[in-house]
């Protein structure tokens, strides 16, 4: 049954009938179920009562992320013929991002606060109804609802979030239970046991392509797949819960077709066959550069690297003249969490040719992975460790194992899909620990993660664990405690992870400007840079957190010193700029630029045993390299001047990619 509160946008807007709550009713079950990863962590209740004037909408979303409680409230006002009249919402749409925002609107202008910035916009004749983020998603259904009633214009402005665009994909329909999902174009019912729905792809609420199912009669938000911190995120309306996993097979899909679509509008400007001849070729290896030096790939691997007077090109060989120019591996993040198609085209920009997942929903991880191993998608390499938590409401998503038993059938069921890695978090047991890392290993699989409660650094490595995500190294550089436990990690062959980008991100003051330590955010699109605007670690002292940032990173550098991998990675930050980041963080660090190139290219390929296939740039390898403009061995914040990228043998323009992907120019 539904929930009495299922009620319809399609009222307030005048298209149809709905019950209506009076402001003295009960507090209202939820409208809208909220899943994380899959887990279902809350929900949504909207309120609707009649004014003078109109409608007012209440939204009252809470949930739980990993035990942190996210609470958001908004409202509406619409007058009688279902225009808004003001917006407002304040709270957290994610644990680290915080939404504030105000429209007002009337006699034809809108006035708008976002944070503390504020702006006055002319409507005119324009379409026009605010958004900000992807909560409350009552207020999506709203936009949907205006969207229908006005025409399905083709733009709608929408602040703060900025334009949005709408439009319709397919219709679809799946059994009850999470079942099989079917389409038909252009139209299509489920059966009579079914849900039948219309897919709505929609643009500019946030950063990356949302997927919204709608009712075909009705237009009643039924379900929609979007992201909470760069992560999976879904609502289901209450009652419709049994077709969760049927919205995101059809999200994943209309993804996919997307990124068929990306790939088609950005052909590789060189591949098969090609030379890279004039420019100084960093190998990553220990040797010296090779200046003047030819590449010759051919069908995705280096046939040939040297000294361009020395290195042939056969007859007929397409060139590519990058005289002046610098060249290194393609680089490596090795904590992303790449939930959106949308990830592929700035990392590629970026020079990010290889990424490892760590930690999202298979249901899009395992087909996108393969889409791109497969040459019918565009993106960086993926390998994937794959997430499991204990079970309960503090978990981190919705694969979790409480038993010996259960560890057992997941680390089978991920090895299935090829995972390469598992991923351990939080709340994973010890003895359930032990039963993964056992499997794991046995299956030729290794393990990461975070530390569990209940157990140490030390202890977990003692477990199994192959490498360890985040910063697990303590005290000064050069003293006892610090060189008893890295000759521990030493002695285990433990990688590390250490974040350090997104530990900056996160950490920095709020008077640190983030364009002060990632320049490039000043060319992200609108909603993306909205979202990092409404981050920072608090009111801190600049100094006192850049001091504690830095002895941080002198550890890193002693243990690269004493022989362990370190490893670049961004925990999701900004794409392409945050991996550049940690690159420059670890040379802040004391590690040589070429150490800190090391971390992003042969040592996360040893730290995944992929070095004899990649990391370096020598014959028989595979052909992932960036182009830069500029040295990065005489100045560490070169790196993030590539010019061009190739993955995979295939050669691409970074400025066309960056544009395609909605960023601005350098």
């Amino acid at each position: 049954m539904r929930s009495p509160l299922a009620w319809s946008f399609a009222a307030a807007l005048g298209l149809a009938s709905a019950a209506v709550f009076a402001q003295d009713s009960a507090p209202p079950s939820p409208l809208f179920q909220l899943y994380f990863l899959g887990h279902d962590i809350g929900g949504e209740a909207d309120a609707v009562t009649t004014t003078t004037s109109g409608r007012h909408v209440d939204f009252t979303s809470h949930f739980q992320d990993r035990g942190t409680a996210v609470d958001l409230k908004a409202s509406l006002d619409l007058d009688a013929k279902g225009t808004p009249t003001r917006f407002v919402t304040k709270g957290r749409n994610y644990r680290l991002f915080s939404s504030d925002a105000e429209v007002t609107i009337a006699n034809g202008r809108a006035h708008v606060r976002d944070l503390s910035a504020e702006r006055d916009v002319e409507i005119g004749n324009r379409p026009f109804f605010p958004v900000d983020t992807y909560t409350p998603i009552g207020e999506q259904e709203a936009l949907i609802q205006y969207w229908y009633a006005h025409g399905k214009p083709a733009e709608i402005d929408a602040p703060p979030a900025g334009v949005v665009t709408i439009r319709e994909t397919r219709q679809a329909s799946a059994e009850g239970g999470g079942g099989r999902a079917t389409s038909s174009r252009p139209s299509g019912s489920g059966p009579a046991t079914g849900r039948a729905w219309i897919d709505l792809s929609i643009d500019g609420v946030l950063w990356g392509r949302e997927t919204a199912f709608v009712d075909p009669s009705t237009h009643v938000l039924i379900g929609l797949t979007t992201w909470a911190g760069n992560l999976p995120f879904e609502a289901v309306r209450s009652g419709d819960e049994p077709f969760h996993d049927a919205f995101v097979r059809a999200a994943v899909a209309d993804r996919l077709t997307d990124a068929a679509a990306w790939l088609k509008a950005n052909p590789p400007a060189h591949a098969g066959t090609f030379a890279l001849v004039g420019a100084t070729v960093i190998t990553g290896t220990n040797a010296a550069p090779i200046p003047n030096a030819t590449i010759l790939i051919r069908d995705g691997a280096i046939v040939s690297v040297g000294p361009s007077s020395s290195t042939a090109v056969p007859a007929g060989t397409a060139t590519v003249d990058v005289r002046g120019k610098f060249i290194t591996a393609g680089l490596w993040d090795m904590h992303a969490h790449a939930s959106q198609t949308d990830w592929a085209l700035p990392y590629l920009a970026g020079g990010v040719t290889t990424i490892r997942d760590m930690g999202g929903e298979d249901a899009f991880l395992v087909p996108f992975r393969n889409a791109v191993a497969s040459g019918t998608a565009l993106g960086p390499r993926m390998l994937l460790a794959c997430l499991v938590d204990g079970s309960g409401p503090q978990a981190f998503g919705a694969v979790t194992a409480d038993t010996p038993e259960q560890a057992v059938a997941v680390v089978r069921r991920y090895h299935d899909e090829r995972c390469d890695q598992m991923k351990i978090y939080d709340y994973v047991k010890p003895e359930v620990v032990a039963a993964i890392t056992a499997e794991a290993h046995r299956l030729g699989m290794t393990v990461t993660g975070h530390v569990p409660r209940g157990m140490t650094a030390e202890s977990a490595v003692d477990a199994g664990f192959d490498q360890l995500a985040h910063m697990h190294l303590n005290g000064q550089s050069g003293s006892d405690a610090s060189k008893a436990q890295i000759a521990f990690y030493k002695a285990h062959g433990t990688v590390m992870d250490p974040t350090v980008s997104w530990n900056e991100l996160g950490g920095h003051a709020a008077a640190t400007p983030i364009e002060s330590f990632l320049p490039g955010v000043t060319r992200l699109p609108p909603t993306l840079r909205r979202q990092f605007a409404s981050m920072s670690g608090g009111n801190g002292d600049p100094a006192a957190i850049r001091t504690r940032q830095l002895a941080s990173l002198k550890l890193l550098k002693d243990a690269v010193d004493a022989g362990l991998l370190v490893v670049t990675g961004t925990d999701k930050g900004v794409p392409g700029f945050s991996l550049q980041r940690d690159i420059e963080l670890f040379a802040d660090g004391g590690m040589t630029p070429l150490e800190a190139i090391q971390a992003a290219t042969i040592v996360p390929a040893r730290a995944m045993k992929l070095d004899g296939e990649v990391g370096t740039i020598e014959p028989g390898k595979r052909a992932d390299l960036v182009v830069l403009s500029a040295d990065p061995l005489e100045h560490i914040a070169n790196i993030r001047s590539a010019t061009q990228v190739v993955v995979a043998g295939r050669l691409y323009d970074a400025a066309t990619l960056w544009t395609a992907a909605g960023f601005l120019p350098h």
